[in-house]
């Protein structure tokens, strides 16, 4: 196995300030996947904030990665904003009942501090992995953009009508997901973390251009301008297909774009030097489904193809590691950026 020469603080901050970095970052989204590492229950992980953290700094000293990406799920704000949710034992929570089922009535929702209900566990989570393992790796936390956040409060396919028919609806959920957004993105820069915005349903699977503009990028466009306030690089996750709205997208400013369905070398022609990209080994097709071979394969390709960014390249899985994912496979992940992306 090819060794190492920087610690993944060290590789960060090289990337960070364009100093001398000894292959590319490698950063496979290994959220609840970590859980799964150690032998612990879905749903205990996504409870106690001790437990997550702990998964974590477990998981990443078995692989090496380089960055911690502490996560439950996508509502995560929505429920402490009122949104009801199923918990299923060894799976990840899923919305049983959204706060917003009437458009008339908003009596369940509820005012939330930026660590209500599970935001402390995340929040908890975060400060374990830095007292274990901040002095070598950045530990970040995942957390949902205003879109998503807003869609968990209302029900995914009721917002999509919205969006037609209840547009101020939309917009007064919108600015509430956003405003707890930025306190929450606080709160983790205060425990030493690095917020990463996910918006998994502002995808180009689900919106439009035009509507991707209206309703999802003025409030991404706020949200990072209030990350990069606090002096850290805004890095933006969208999952699903982003071709059609990736033109859009750049409009966020986000220092670092992480893509999941879309061809990486489509993504560094059309991006040129305006944002560094992150991606995007095929998290079922190859990490769940494939082999150790399959991976360094895609590995290889990817990395090639990352030497022609111009703005930066990170390899990373296109989306989360899914929970049952062979350990090989991210384990060959992280050889073959070894292998492959060396700059020696």
């Amino acid at each position: 196995m090819a060794q190492d020469r920087m610690s993944p603080k060290e590789r960060l901050n090289g990337f960070l300030t364009g100093g001398h970095l000894d292959r590319f970052l490698c950063v496979p989204l290994v959220l609840n996947h970590a859980a799964r590492m150690s032998g612990v229950k879905i749903g205990a992980h996504n409870r106690d904030g001790r437990i997550m953290g702990e998964c974590h700094v477990e998981a990443y000293r078995h692989y090496g990665q380089d960055l911690i990406t502490i996560f439950s799920d996508t509502a995560v704000l929505a429920e402490a904003l009122g949104t009801e949710l199923r918990y299923p034992d060894d799976d990840v929570p899923r919305v049983e009942r959204p706060a917003v089922t009437d458009p008339d009535d908003r009596s369940r929702l509820r005012p939330a501090a930026a660590d209500s209900g599970r935001l402390g566990v995340c929040l908890q989570a975060i400060g374990t992995a830095v007292a274990a393992v901040g002095d070598e790796v950045a530990v970040s936390c995942c957390f949902a953009a205003p879109f998503t956040t807003a869609a968990c409060l209302r029900g995914t396919d009721q917002i999509a009508r919205d969006l037609y028919r209840n547009k101020d609806l939309t917009h007064e959920l919108l600015r509430m997901s956003l405003d707890l957004g930025k306190r929450f993105a606080d709160a983790v820069i205060d425990v030493g973390g690095v917020p990463v915005v996910v918006d998994p349903v502002a995808t180009g699977s689900v919106l439009g251009e035009a509507h991707f503009r209206e309703f999802a990028l003025p409030y991404l466009q706020e949200l990072h301008a209030h990350i990069a306030q606090r002096g850290l690089p805004v890095v933006l996750h969208i999952c699903g297909q982003t071709s059609r709205i990736l033109d859009a997208i750049l409009e966020a400013r986000a220092a670092l774009l992480s893509l999941d369905d879309i061809p990486m070398a489509e993504a560094r022609d059309r991006v040129g030097d305006r944002v560094a990209l992150m991606g995007n080994v095929r998290p079922a097709q190859t990490l769940l489904q494939g082999t150790p071979e399959d991976v360094l394969r895609e590995v290889r390709a990817l990395c090639a193809i990352g030497r022609q960014c111009r703005g930066g390249f990170v390899l990373g899985s296109g989306c989360e590691v899914p929970i049952d994912s062979p350990v090989a496979n991210v384990e060959a992940m992280l050889e073959g950026v070894r292998q492959y992306g060396s700059f020696d």
